[in-house]
């Protein structure tokens, strides 16, 4: 080996040591979208800068990429994320892809995972729509872009023809198109919900996806039953003259067979004024909202 050679490769090795005990202190890394700079965030941290700038990374973009990938599924491993969180997840992926903006796995995954938060939805498909520009025959990622625009932003028809053209990509599986026409027609509903997400995993293969999915059924049929409980409630209170006391009341009365199981394992519970709530779950959907 030549004396160049060896500077040039020693070189190297000592960038990627820098860089590895720069991650591993997880450096704040830039919030927003790509370009922006703002004071108190992380714009001239290293990663995020030689990103921007993918020559600097001499021949290891792959492998800070993974890198940059690992620490973003640290951070999403959190099942109760928080919104600055949910913000640097978003940070992370962006420097990921511009690492390696062929790496399709940050792009599925993390676009899942900020689309389970309403206040990052855009972040969600932003990323997503990276993916879709690098791999525009994988039906996977207008798929997801049409799963957040429909459970994350309560828009049925952008969802719908999102999946609608995921449909017509080859290898799509064949009843993406039923679903495209039910989200068209009856987007919106918790029960249609329910039964596009009981498909999604039937047929989803990655691990990953598939907790992310069933966690938001879950959700969904939390907001089902609220919605039918306190349709239930309303009825009660037309036939008394009063609401009941009890949600067990609603039996008693005839109105329903049974109590409806609470999917995480809580209950649920009558709130003052005649509304229903799960005692394990602190908000409702709102895109299920009338």
């Amino acid at each position: 080996m030549n004396v160049r050679a060896g500077m040039a490769w020693g070189t190297s090795l000592l960038l990627c040591g820098v860089l590895s005990v720069a991650l591993s202190r997880r450096i704040d890394l830039m919030r927003g979208f790509p370009g922006e700079t703002k004071e108190g965030n992380a714009a001239g941290s290293l990663l995020a800068e030689i990103s921007r700038r993918p020559t600097l990374a001499l021949g290891f973009r792959n492998f800070l990429g993974d890198l940059v990938w690992l620490e973003a599924v640290q951070v999403s491993g959190n099942p109760k994320m928080t919104s600055s969180e949910y913000g640097r997840l978003y940070s992370l992926l962006i420097v990921a892809t511009n690492y390696d903006p062929r790496f399709d796995i940050p792009c599925l995954v993390g676009g899942l995972v900020l689309g389970e938060s309403q206040a990052h939805a855009r972040e969600a498909l932003d990323i997503l729509e990276r993916g879709r520009v690098q791999h525009p025959d994988d039906w996977r990622f207008p798929f997801y872009i049409g799963y957040t625009h429909y459970f994350s932003l309560g828009n049925p028809l952008d969802g719908g023809r999102a999946i609608a053209a995921a449909a017509r990509l080859r290898g799509s599986p064949a009843y993406l198109a039923r679903l495209a026409s039910r989200m068209l027609s009856e987007g919106g509903d918790p029960g249609t919900a329910i039964s596009l997400l009981t498909a999604m995993i039937s047929e989803e293969t990655d691990e990953r996806r598939k907790v992310i999915l069933a966690r938001r059924l879950r959700e969904v049929v939390v907001e089902r039953d609220i919605q039918a409980l306190e349709r239930s409630v309303g009825e009660f209170r037309r036939r008394t003259g009063g609401p009941p006391s009890a949600l067990s009341d609603l039996v008693g009365a005839g109105l329903i067979a049974e109590m409806p199981r609470e999917p995480h394992g809580g209950r649920y519970v009558l709130l003052p004024g005649g509304t229903v709530a799960s005692d394990r779950m602190a908000r409702r959907l709102k895109v299920f909202k009338k």
